[in-house]
């Protein structure tokens, strides 16, 4: 099953240091998740998904090698949970767009506990504004681990 990532695992830096490698061109797709839009958390830096009917969220189809789905749950923590979702993989930039429907595991908010601000949620200002500091606590908080099986 793939992922579906549209917050700071879209940041290369980020899936580097969460997966323990730098994931190759083949298990990375352009994507877009429709019903949703990206709100940022309320006081924090990340983002939330908030259903939105006639939304659209860009993000990327991540295929997962052993070990990955274990690291991203310990990153993502208890404050999400997985939903398989109906998602649009996007062709190359330049392309004529062609989309073909798949399905992927997508990192939700599991509750009031973690609540929608107003403000929309921005990849490229989240890297100016709070990449910095994030990745300080990333690197803080050691290696994720490995999935147990």
């Amino acid at each position: 099953m793939v992922y579906f990532f549209y917050g700071t695992l879209c940041d290369a830096d980020v899936r580097r240091l969460i997966l323990g490698y730098r994931p190759s061109p083949r298990q990375l797709h352009p994507a877009r998740l429709p019903g949703f839009c990206r709100k940022r958390a309320r006081g924090r830096s990340y983002p939330v998904l908030v259903r939105a009917p006639g939304g659209l969220v860009d993000g990327l189809l991540f295929r997962p090698r052993p070990g990955d789905a274990g690291r991203l749950a310990a990153y993502e923590g208890p404050e999400y949970r997985t939903r398989t979702l109906p998602v649009c993989r996007r062709g190359s930039p330049g392309a004529i767009p062609a989309t073909r429907p798949a399905r992927a595991r997508v990192f939700l908010p599991a509750g009031a506990t973690l609540p929608a601000s107003f403000d929309d949620w921005q990849l490229c200002r989240w890297q100016r504004r709070d990449k910095a500091a994030f990745l300080r606590t990333l690197h803080h908080q050691g290696p994720m681990p490995c999935a147990r099986r």
